[in-house]
């Protein structure tokens, strides 16, 4: 019986490894992003201030996030005209790359909760915003607030180009074996959707707007020039990553 049990047990290791071999070594697919993220971003545009944002404060906490997240291009800056700031971030991975879980896993809903902001607002998954006649693809939503400033956010979590749905996600994380098993349920939900291959291509989109007033936001033609101008990261319907 025990050598039984001991030959089972190689052979589910075994399997276990052809597996993960095969997912990491004859599943990737070549990007759908044939471009790099400076070519879908301006990094001028004319009548606002643009500004490079460092990912952390610090050069150790730059290092960690990039380490953490291992995105393979990214941007981040805050472009501002008249009374209307935007504070915007880009990450893109490549096929092979990070999990949807754990690219996701900085969302606002996680790492700002996490950082001791307070979520007070979340809808998800918001379908049918317009911009000049176009529809944006379905996007996420909240507004955080932190020693007395708010600060609505809309994302995208864009796996293969398609819109990564949240559902309720909680929030903040715990760490240690606590927070695995809070997020065992999260990583089987994510198998079921996308299979055993997990390593998928993918971009984040964060665009924030610090202590303004999303109504109008919204109602801004300059906030509604700015997202046609990054139209290329594929967050419109009709018009995909290129």
């Amino acid at each position: 019986m025990r050598k039984f049990i001991f030959a089972l047990s190689a052979l589910v290791v075994v399997a276990a490894i052809g597996v993960i071999l095969y997912v990491r070594f004859f599943t990737k697919a070549e990007p759908q992003l044939t471009v790099p993220l400076e070519a879908c971003v301006p990094a001028r545009l004319e009548g606002w201030n643009v500004e490079e944002l460092p990912l952390a404060e610090t050069e150790g906490m730059r290092d960690y996030i990039g380490e953490f997240l291992q995105f393979d291009q990214y941007i981040s800056r805050v472009y501002a005209k008249g009374a209307l700031r935007i504070v915007f971030y880009v990450a893109y991975w490549e096929p092979g790359g990070k999990t949807p879980f754990d690219a996701g896993g900085h969302n606002p809903d996680s790492c700002w909760v996490n950082s001791g902001w307070k979520r007070e607002r979340r809808d998800y998954s918001v379908s049918g915003k317009e911009i000049g006649g176009r529809e944006l693809l379905p996007f996420e939503y909240g507004v955080y607030t932190k020693d007395g400033g708010a600060q609505p956010v809309i994302f995208w979590h864009l796996v293969n180009g398609r819109p990564f749905i949240y559902k309720m996600q909680k929030q903040g994380w715990s760490e240690g074996v606590r927070g695995a098993i809070d997020r065992a349920g999260v990583r089987i939900e994510d198998f079921r959707r996308l299979g055993l291959n997990q390593r998928r291509e993918q971009m984040f989109v964060r665009i924030s707007f610090p202590n303004q007033d999303m109504k109008k936001v919204w109602e801004n033609p300059d906030f509604q020039n700015f997202m046609l101008a990054i139209d290329r990261l594929g967050i419109f319907e009709d018009r995909p990553w290129q």
